[in-house]
């Protein structure tokens, strides 16, 4: 475990001095603030679950969501308890201001992906788009020196299973649904 703690420094490390520049510190904390509070995804999902033609994408977007934030950010963060790298390594340092104190899972990565794969699951395209902007979240909290990368890797791997979970789930509910209007 503690080579994977020192990988997961040097790797930090090396993002924060080398990778930085100062024309693209501006973008990326634009994109990292995309994800805050999983914003961009509740919009998103809201709008979807509006129209009918989409709203079993928008409902499997909202439950992966809610799941994440059940399982990801009110569990594991806590029973894991992983401080922030800023917190354990005085030559890290954050570009933004983490909205709590432990950083496993990346809750920004993890939404993001939730919403991203439930999304895929009902449209291709605009799933992949989305997976596109989960992924720059991900790495942003990379760039601002928040997250390890584990934290990041794992908050996308949960993502995924839970955006799948849900789209199994209301395509479940939905076709139970379809069914008992059809005996009627």
């Amino acid at each position: 475990m503690e080579w994977i703690q020192g990988l997961d420094h040097d790797i930090l490390l090396y993002i924060t001095q080398h990778v930085r520049q100062d024309w693209l510190t501006p973008i990326v904390t634009l994109i990292t603030s995309l994800g805050n509070a999983g914003a961009i995804w509740l919009v998103l999902a809201l709008v979807l679950v509006i129209r009918p033609r989409t709203r079993r994408c928008g409902i499997a977007m909202l439950l992966a969501l809610l799941l994440g934030l059940l399982i990801g950010n009110l569990a594991i963060k806590n029973i894991v308890a992983r401080p922030r790298p800023f917190r354990t390594y005085t030559d890290i340092i954050p570009l933004v201001s983490p909205g709590d104190l432990y950083s496993f899972p990346s809750g920004h990565t993890l939404s993001s992906f939730c919403a991203a794969t439930a999304c895929f699951g009902f449209y291709k395209k605009p799933g992949i788009a989305c997976g596109v902007l989960a992924v720059l979240i991900g790495l942003s909290r990379l760039y601002v020196g928040v997250h390890y990368p584990t934290d990041v890797l794992c908050g996308a791997l949960l993502g995924i299973v839970l955006g799948w979970i849900s789209v199994w789930i209301v395509n479940q509910i939905g076709d139970q649904m379809h069914f008992r209007r059809m005996k009627y």
